[in-house]
């Protein structure tokens, strides 16, 4: 019930964006958004306001450089295929122990 598609319209940077999505992904787009124009008025606001020479479209590219670059740091820190190699290898180590 709550994976069919709908048209949800975000606006990010003053700009409206139709999107599809699942409706039970729709918190969490609404989330991102608001993220997003955060991001892009700190960003504004750090590099000089309405007198900088950035656009709209800079703040935006800094924006998702952040996010990628947070998303991969976390991804690292979730990245639990050591410890499944050495669950793996110490298994079959007490395998082989046990078959003697």
């Amino acid at each position: 019930m709550g994976d069919e598609k709908f048209l949800l319209t975000l606006e990010v940077a003053d700009r409206k964006y139709p999107l599809k999505i699942k409706r039970s992904e729709e918190q969490a787009f609404r989330e991102a958004a608001k993220r997003i124009n955060i991001k892009i008025n700190q960003y504004r606001v750090v590099y000089g306001g309405a007198s900088s020479p950035l656009t709209t479209q800079d703040f935006l590219a800094m924006t998702a450089i952040q996010a990628v670059a947070e998303n991969f740091t976390l991804g690292d820190k979730n990245n639990t295929k050591p410890f499944e190699d050495k669950i793996d290898s110490l298994i079959s180590e007490l395998d082989d122990y046990l078959k003697r």
